[in-house]
């Protein structure tokens, strides 16, 4: 997942509480841009819900912090919500004052899209138990809901699978991988990339994983993956967020096919790209508005999966040296996720 996956799991240093799957506090000009572009009257009628959300990236990344923009405005175009987002904010000690704010303003629905979010939600749900929160990590925050906070992850193992079988469906090899940080849910996915590579071509050989160290470091992600193409691969996949762009910038540079890649790399990068296992926020945001709105919120944990609509990949793009029926092979698979005649094994 880019994203797109990143910090869900949320979210990054801590993460190993989930990519999510650390950023300064938004500037003034940002919070007023962010108003500008999510704030406005929904139409007449049915109340309509007072939503704020913050994230630790940009909303302009392509992945994991731009999917929360992407689905709030779709719920505002509906007419179900206004709402505000503020980005960049990517500690607790930033956020919490923030959400308090939010609170007190009497917003009905407070999202903390990160895994750095999440102590601050739960603090400030505390002093406000008629306000709803929700709160996010890895698989261990499930259990951790309360009566005004939803939890909410990813499913490490069906992104990791669903990259790895997309780039084991195109037959090139040898496949390197430029993660983030070596943590808990990062090594997850990669560890179901390798299943989903083995299951869709058996004889594709991996390359060692490259940990850059950071969900942001453009260069590093760049020269790591301009040292595994000198060692012959043929594909690079990367989990997304900024390390994306150095991964992307260096295989368009070799005409090497990438998996995992954000639009937000630019068109060169988006040209050698297979595809990418986005996050897609709108079916869990529109469910926790209609709970929110039914006074039926809280109590729950949930978890975004292929099968939920919750993560969904980009078309196929043909690059050079690719099968000709990747697609197929990965639209197959994924109809099978979605009916139950497949399924993956933890």
């Amino acid at each position: 997942m880019t994203s797109k996956n990143r910090r869900l799991a949320l979210g990054s240093a801590a993460i190993a509480a989930a990519s999510a799957l650390a950023l300064t506090a938004c500037s003034a000009d940002t919070e007023a841009s962010a108003d500008a572009t999510g704030s406005s009257s929904a139409s007449a009628g049915a109340h309509v819900l007072k939503v704020a959300a913050l994230t630790p990236g940009t909303t302009t990344d392509g992945g994991f912090n731009q999917s929360v923009l992407d689905a709030l405005t779709t719920l505002q175009d509906e007419g179900l919500i206004e709402f505000e987002i503020r980005d960049e904010i990517a500690d607790s000690a930033t956020a919490e004052p923030i959400m308090t704010d939010y609170a007190s303003q009497g917003y009905d629905l407070i999202i903390a899209h990160g895994i750095e979010l999440g102590d601050a939600a739960f603090a400030v749900a505390q002093e406000f138990p008629d306000v709803m929160f929700t709160a996010s990590g890895g698989a261990d925050i499930l259990d951790q809901y309360t009566d005004n906070v939803e939890t909410w992850t990813y499913s490490t193992s069906d992104a990791g699978y669903l990259s790895g079988y997309i780039a084991g469906a195109t037959g090139l090899s040898p496949v390197a991988r430029v993660e983030s940080m070596e943590l808990d849910f990062v090594t997850a996915t990669d560890t179901a990339f390798l299943k989903g590579l083995a299951d869709a071509n058996p004889a594709a050989q991996a390359l060692d994983v490259i940990y850059t160290g950071s969900f942001d470091d453009a260069e590093a992600a760049a020269s790591a993956t301009s040292g595994l193409i000198t060692q012959g691969a043929k594909l690079v996949y990367t989990t997304g967020d900024g390390i994306a762009t150095g991964v992307g910038s260096a295989a368009a540079e070799a005409g090497v096919a990438t998996v995992g890649v954000s639009e937000a790399a630019g068109d060169a990068a988006a040209s050698v790209n297979v595809s990418t296992v986005n996050l897609d926020m709108t079916p869990i945001f529109r469910t926790w508005v209609d709970e929110v709105a039914a006074g039926d919120f809280g109590g729950r944990g949930v978890t975004s999966t292929i099968a939920n609509g919750g993560l969904v990949p980009t078309d196929i793009n043909a690059v050079d040296g690719a099968d000709s029926d990747t697609a197929t092979k990965v639209d197959t698979l994924i109809a099978g996720l979605k009916d139950g005649s497949i399924t993956l094994d933890d």
